[in-house]
């Protein structure tokens, strides 16, 4: 009977030593002392939501890369439109949504845009009408990352979908050899709830958290875009953000690839 009194004691003894010494480490003279906070990156808060996909059945699939060009323009076959790939029933849609009545398009381009080298950019809307097309020679472009902001002959009607159309001549003498990616954009409205969220983002990563968030991806990019765009100094927090939007919708080849001045478009 002491026997196993003796043990129970033991138990208990070993039993206390282990809760204090288990004690947070903030517990110091009778005192909780406040945790240092533990570093979040800011890039971790921009998480894409993808909506559901456009609601016209009809939306093409779109094309976004080049694809196997001979040539000339073999070079560019890498040619890569940054809009994710969306789920529509049995088959994916290059396709975002876009909350600005300018709405700025985004490509990576593999190799130099020289002024011999004809662009193409045309917007059409569901009845294949245009409300957008221009073409131009671009001024010498290094490879990287361009943007392309689009002002419609037309305002863009909100729940209306456009497709559009992105193509390098690279091959003057063979104009259907030309390299393009294709999708859509479908223009929504936020409503008064979706504008105060907004109006409380006081940062250009807190403004691409919301769009990402709330499946406005075209905002999303474009935000982060701009931001390293003109900023002289580099933002590690931006540049973070803006790869990690890339990662999740698959187009983290081109997170290297600098973001480069290049196209003015004609009004």
């Amino acid at each position: 009977m002491k026997k196993i009194l003796w043990l129970q004691t033991a138990r208990l003894t070993c039993v206390i030593t282990l809760t204090i010494a288990s004690l947070p480490s903030y517990l110091k003279n009778g005192q909780a002392q406040t945790p240092t906070p533990t570093s979040l990156n800011t890039s971790s808060k921009v998480r894409y939501a993808a909506p559901s996909g456009p609601r016209n059945p009809g939306t093409p699939r779109g094309r976004g890369r080049g694809g196997g060009s001979r040539g000339l323009c073999k070079q560019y076959a890498s040619l890569t439109a940054l809009v994710p790939e969306t789920q529509m029933g049995t088959q994916k849609v290059v396709w975002g949504q876009s909350a600005s009545q300018n709405p700025k398009f985004w490509f990576f381009v593999p190799e130099k845009l020289t002024s011999k080298l004809p662009v193409e950019f045309v917007l059409q809307d569901e009845a294949d009408n245009y409300i957008y097309k221009t073409k131009f020679n671009p001024p010498e472009t290094p490879a990287g990352i361009v943007s392309l902001t689009v002002k419609p002959t037309v305002v863009l009607q909100q729940g209306k979908s456009y497709n559009w159309t992105f193509s390098i001549y690279c091959d003057p003498d063979k104009p259907s050899t030309s390299v393009y990616v294709r999708g859509s954009v479908t223009q929504i409205a936020q409503n008064p709830t979706l504008q105060r969220q907004l109006q409380t983002a006081k940062t250009p990563i807190e403004r691409a958290a919301f769009y990402a968030n709330n499946g406005i991806w075209y905002d999303a990019l474009t935000t982060l875009g701009e931001q390293i765009q003109n900023n002289q100094r580099k933002d590690a927090a931006m540049t973070s953000a803006w790869n990690d939007l890339l990662k999740q919708v698959n187009l983290s080849h081109v997170t290297a690839a600098p973001i480069v001045p290049c196209c003015q478009l004609k009004e």
